[in-house]
């Protein structure tokens, strides 16, 4: 396992890594998600070989839904299926109060996951992605919107990239047109 950067003002790393297997985060999903994540599991899997007949979109799935959906247990299991490191953003740590320095952030944890054949999970979307047109942001938030958007566009091709929100109304629209897989996960329903 290859250093996590760190935030330069509180020395905190800006995301935490583990390995899982399948078997340790089995999911219980509806007929037509089960097809939608196999799909996005077998896109991953034949990438290379979609890229060398031209077909190179990037691996990329957004899940929303209400808290407790299991948006997060999922990313472990598309990690586990693929066997590949799961690399999830700390929301707490990537956003600075300091003036450009969540840019900066977002800047190193992209540069790490760029080099390396892992998974970055962007979990709490909503807290740096949130629509630009919102009166009541700060144009600093609207940069980190913007510097995350140039940094999911520089993503090598290999980079998997999965992220999560409770509040998909609240993201910016260039941010939905980053995410070719589109997943709404509803609670679990009463067995």
């Amino acid at each position: 396992q290859t250093r996590l950067p760190v935030d330069t003002e509180s020395r905190l790393a800006l995301a935490d890594e583990e390995t899982v297997t399948p078997e340790q985060f089995p999911i219980i999903l509806d007929q037509a998600t089960t097809a939608l994540v196999e799909e996005f599991i077998r896109f991953v899997q034949k990438a290379d070989q979609l890229e060398a007949h031209g077909v190179g979109i990037a691996p990329s799935l957004i899940a929303y839904g209400p808290p407790g959906s299991g948006k997060t247990h999922l990313a472990r299991y598309i990690a586990g299926r693929l066997g590949l490191p799961l690399v999830t953003a700390r929301a707490d740590t990537l956003i600075s109060s300091f003036l450009g320095s969540t840019s900066k952030n977002l800047r190193q944890l992209f540069d790490h996951v760029t080099h390396r054949h892992c998974i970055l999970f962007l979990d709490e979307l909503d807290a740096f992605a949130k629509l630009r047109d919102d009166a009541q942001e700060l144009g600093e938030l609207k940069r980190v919107v913007v510097s995350l958007l140039q940094n999911i566009d520089a993503l090598d091709r290999a980079t998997v990239i999965l992220a999560a929100t409770n509040h998909e109304h609240l993201l910016d629209p260039a941010i939905w047109r980053r995410f070719t897989y589109r997943l709404q996960l509803p609670l679990p329903a009463e067995i």
